[in-house]
């Protein structure tokens, strides 16, 4: 039994190391009422927070950046794929409004079907930046 003990101490300290690996994106999601493209003010507000610490974070960062921007709608919403590009339209023109496009810039748009999240109704914003990042020092 200790034998055992043991193996699973270990296999759990290995993967759980690896499991906590570093993760250099800064995300965000901006949530939407039902059946909605307009960005609620509380949202925006969040939103200008949240760049504000990206530029001060990122003040001085040189190297290459990705800014990936998704919209995402629910099956059961009205015309959800339609829905969700607005959506992404809705969250790019508002970075664009508060100055955080950075780097290269992909788009995507998806419709979540009810059991796949908890809430669908959003953009997704991932700022990737290479190091130096939160992850790396760039050496």
């Amino acid at each position: 039994m200790p034998i055992k003990f043991c193996i699973f101490a270990i296999a759990l300290l290995v993967w759980g190391t690896s499991g906590f690996a570093c993760t250099a994106s800064e995300n965000f999601d901006i949530y939407f009422a039902k059946n909605s493209d307009k960005i609620p003010g509380s949202e925006v507000l969040r939103l200008a927070n949240w760049i504000v610490d990206q530029k001060i974070i990122y003040a001085n960062h040189t190297a290459s950046e990705t800014t990936l921007i998704s919209g995402h709608a629910e099956e059961d919403e009205r015309e959800p794929s339609n829905l969700a590009r607005k959506r992404l339209n809705a969250g790019t023109a508002l970075l664009e409004k508060l100055g955080f496009m950075r780097g290269e810039v992909k788009t995507s748009v998806r419709v979540y079907s009810r059991l796949d999240v908890q809430n669908g109704r959003r953009v997704e914003i991932s700022f990737e930046p290479d190091c130096p990042n939160k992850c790396c020092d760039g050496q």
